[in-house]
């Protein structure tokens, strides 16, 4: 989960970074996408597991 949400972070934070944001801006926006990934795959791994 954490190697899938830090490609996600990181990835994240290039786009803003290319799209035109400053730095502390596209770290920002790859801290907020990692949260997200994680919180979204622990739903996901919730769900997986109660439905077993």
């Amino acid at each position: 989960m954490v190697l899938t949400a830090g490609i996600v972070s990181g990835l994240a934070g290039l786009l803003s970074s290319a799209g035109g944001s400053n730095l502390p801006g596209a770290v920002l926006t790859g801290g907020a996408a990692f949260a997200g990934t994680v919180g979204l795959l622990l739903g996901v791994a919730h769900w997986a597991k109660a439905g077993v």
